[in-house]
């Protein structure tokens, strides 16, 4: 296997529709109307609780073609700073399925960067920058991702749940955008009927969501990395 890094403008947890061998995916993030207006969210993030490294178990993104991955992972670490503005360095691990690579090649593990501040002393929406912006990202109709303010559902010190979304120009459409992590790569099953449960209580549809397949993962480690 062939490890390389890069840097990339893209959501900081996306994936798409997708069948392989090792999983089959169903919905997509794009939807009819408009946003909910009911969401609840968290008024303040333990950081404690928030810090560390963070595995993704499932989400909902837009269909994009360019975002099939999987073994994601997610680290958080708090730089010092202005105490008014929180602020964390943002990486995001993740590996592309083998049949999108050019034929002979092995997959591709990469690593984006970037920082995560949370606006309003430790309320629990935030926002995420990436250092450098990839043009070749497409989107059918494009999420503002350097606004878009990510809201945190659920978090303890097991799992981790992030919604976001977006209305869309046309006004008859929205994304909506979820996002489920645990600190296991492979959680209990009492974790995972947590998350259900915290999902459920949040009007969401656990079936709705992709599932990320965290197997032969090479220990979430792209040789050559710069220092996290």
């Amino acid at each position: 296997m062939t490890n390389t890094v890069i840097t990339t403008q893209s959501s900081p947890l996306s994936i798409v529709i997708f069948l392989t061998s090792s999983c089959l995916v169903a919905g997509q993030g794009r939807k009819s109307g408009s946003c909910r207006t009911d969401i609840q969210y968290l008024q303040s993030v333990d950081r404690g609780a928030f810090e560390g490294s963070w595995f993704m178990q499932f989400g909902m993104t837009l269909d994009e073609p360019n975002t099939f991955f999987r073994c994601r992972r997610m680290d958080f670490k708090f730089l010092f700073g202005d105490q008014s503005v929180p602020t964390y360095k943002a990486r995001e691990f993740k590996i592309s399925h083998e049949y999108l690579q050019e034929p002979g090649t092995a997959n591709t593990g990469t690593a984006i960067t970037g920082t995560l501040k949370f606006p309003r002393d430790w309320d629990g929406q935030f926002r995420i920058r990436y250092f450098r912006k990839d043009s070749t990202t497409f989107r059918t109709e494009p999420i503002n991702w350097n606004s878009l303010r990510y809201k945190v559902l659920s978090l303890d010190c097991d799992k981790l749940i992030i919604y976001a979304c977006q209305n869309f120009q046309s006004g008859s459409q929205h994304a909506e955008l979820i996002w489920v992590y645990t600190r296991y790569s492979h959680p209990s099953d009492d974790i995972v009927d947590a998350y259900r449960d915290a999902l459920r209580d949040k009007g969401i549809d656990v079936e709705e969501l992709y599932w990320i397949n965290h197997s032969d993962c090479r220990n979430y480690i792209i040789p050559g990395a710069p220092a996290f």
